[in-house]
């Protein structure tokens, strides 16, 4: 059964996550998550990007382990204690210039401002990490090759917005 963007929100709002970021930031639910629709699959396949330069892979593959002890099984109340200067910079490292430009869509969609939209990005990506970086350990416990590598690449291949929400639906197992 394929997951939609709608069950994957709604999974967000029924652990509670999407109204903790909301509130966090002081903006509506609402615009919280078409914020988030939209920059989702941008940090997503700002991922792709870092998984396939080979300057970046292994510092990326690095993080994702780091990562991947952070406790985010409970979303709300993983998102109440990120830690958004690092997510600050992972966003950086995943968007590079491109943040801007994510922020800029988001905020046609959002209404929310730049500011608030890098906050959420920032709120997101920590937790993205964590959820990735699990599923990859989980994934590569299971394989014979034991290559994160190919697991990782696996879950990002050919990210679009319809393979973010199996990715997503995935990582919030």
């Amino acid at each position: 059964m394929a997951i939609d963007m709608n069950d994957v929100m709604k999974l967000m709002n029924n652990s509670g996550a999407l109204g903790q970021v909301a509130e966090m930031l002081g903006v509506d639910e609402k615009a919280a998550n078409n914020a988030i629709d939209t920059v989702l699959p941008m940090l997503l396949k700002g991922m792709q990007g870092q998984l396939n330069n080979k300057d970046t892979k292994d510092s990326f593959l690095q993080a994702l382990s780091d990562h991947s002890k952070d406790d985010t099984d409970d979303l709300k109340k993983a998102v109440k204690n990120v830690d958004t200067v690092d997510g600050a910079k992972i966003v950086k490292h995943l968007l590079g210039a491109g943040q801007e430009e994510a922020a800029a869509k988001a905020k046609k969609k959002s209404g929310l401002d730049t500011k608030t939209i890098l906050k959420i990005m920032a709120i997101l990506a920590p937790i993205l990490m964590s959820k990735m970086g699990k599923t990859a350990k989980t994934e590569t416990a299971k394989s014979d090759s034991n290559d994160m590598v190919s697991i990782v690449g696996d879950l990002l291949d050919g990210v679009d917005a319809g393979d973010v929400i199996k990715i997503v639906s995935k990582l919030i197992k």
